[in-house]
């Protein structure tokens, strides 16, 4: 289940952590509609089933450490989950969320969002067993090393594969029944990983974490591959990272 709310930005400069405040919009849904839903998801850490992008229409670029985003925003949503799905769209479709705070009111990135237009959008169906995909938010595969779980790999970095595997086969745990050990294969469209898949670098919780971004192909089980689609790929794919668009299948 996927869906879209658009917006009217207030004043357009937004920090570059900017990710932790639309977390907070889409958290104010949940709790707005189903509170209960939501000390399931965050009372304690728990995997998540469901991810988001933020698109700037207007983005500008940067401005004084922040980015000029322009007077529009559109928040997509991706959910596995129908219950979670229909709570916010609920929540956002309230009148009580039609205008909402961003940012503390004393930060100098204080701004407002008035919600114009939400949508569900059309559910893709995935029946392949490999399917190119790119990225509609930057996707983070972590590594531990030397105690550090926030230790991020790309592509073309040992370990790569090895760390996405366990991060899809974890996911599958907690979102399939009856996949326990997951076979996933990455394969970066072109010669070379650096010319479909860029690094992109994204302050997070004031912390810079190395991303990618670009256009790949997935391998696996159909069922594995629509949980990628429906929950994101990678980790921290709550907190807006990691959500994926068909190319082809």
């Amino acid at each position: 289940m996927r869906l879209a709310i658009e917006y009217e930005v207030g004043r357009g400069i937004f920090p570059k952590d900017y990710r932790s405040g639309i977390l907070s919009l889409i958290k104010k849904a949940i709790t707005h509609t189903r509170p209960e839903l939501y000390e399931v998801y965050y009372s304690r850490w728990r995997l998540k089933p469901f991810t988001f992008a933020v698109y700037f229409p207007e983005m500008k670029g940067s401005h004084n450490g922040g980015f000029d985003v322009g007077s529009k925003l559109r928040l997509t949503i991706s959910t596995s989950s129908l219950e979670l799905g229909t709570h916010l769209y609920n929540g956002f479709l309230s009148p009580a969320l039609k205008n909402y705070q961003l940012f503390q009111t004393q930060s100098e990135y204080a701004t407002t969002l008035e919600r114009k237009r939400i949508s569900l959008l059309p559910a893709t169906r995935i029946h392949s067993t490999d399917v190119v995909f790119k990225t509609a938010s930057p996707v983070l595969v972590n590594q531990k090393r030397e105690n550090k779980t926030d230790w991020y790999l790309l592509p073309w970095d040992d370990g790569f594969l090895d760390s996405l595997r366990f991060i899809v086969n974890e996911t599958a745990k907690e979102f399939l029944r009856g996949y326990n050990d997951v076979s996933v294969e990455f394969d970066p469209m072109g010669e070379e990983a650096k010319k479909s898949i860029k690094r992109k670098v994204i302050t997070h919780y004031n912390q810079s974490m190395s991303t990618m971004v670009g256009v790949f192909k997935l391998k696996s089980d159909p069922e594995v591959l629509q949980l990628i689609y429906d929950v994101g790929l990678g980790v921290r794919r709550s907190q807006g990272f990691g959500m994926l668009e068909v190319v082809k299948q």
